[in-house]
């Protein structure tokens, strides 16, 4: 077993056309490489890493943006069905005239008042 796995390291090794690095300038002059100039397999190469690791980047947003939306779909469900609320209902969304200071002082009045205290007080 040892001798097959012998020979068939040996044939793969054998099976290589070359043992140096292609696409690295190997097929250009000092005088092109100097001017410049990149060999074709190097650029192909290039190409296809990049490519690679866009298609890697492109699915990774999708599915980040995937899971932005399915938590949105939760939230939005919880709101519908727990709280009766709907972000695209008109009527519960219809414009307001009071300011921000008013909103913030009628909900201060509401927590103020049901205080068990004040409750206590306001109710005798």
């Amino acid at each position: 077993m040892r001798k097959f796995a012998l020979a068939v390291a040996l044939l793969s090794l054998g099976a290589c056309q070359s043992f140096t690095w292609q696409g690295h300038s190997s097929g250009l002059t000092q005088e092109q490489r100097d001017m410049g100039l990149r060999d074709v397999e190097g650029l192909a190469d290039k190409y296809e890493t990049e490519s690679f690791f866009r298609g890697v980047r492109r699915r990774n947003d999708g599915r980040n943006n995937a899971f932005g939306r399915d938590l949105m779909k939760i939230c939005d469900t919880i709101d519908r069905h727990f709280w009766n609320y709907d972000k695209n209902d008109p009527m519960v969304n219809y414009p307001s005239s009071t300011s921000k200071l008013e909103h913030l002082g009628r909900f201060g009045l509401v927590t103020v008042t049901s205080m068990p205290l004040i409750d206590e007080i306001t109710t005798r």
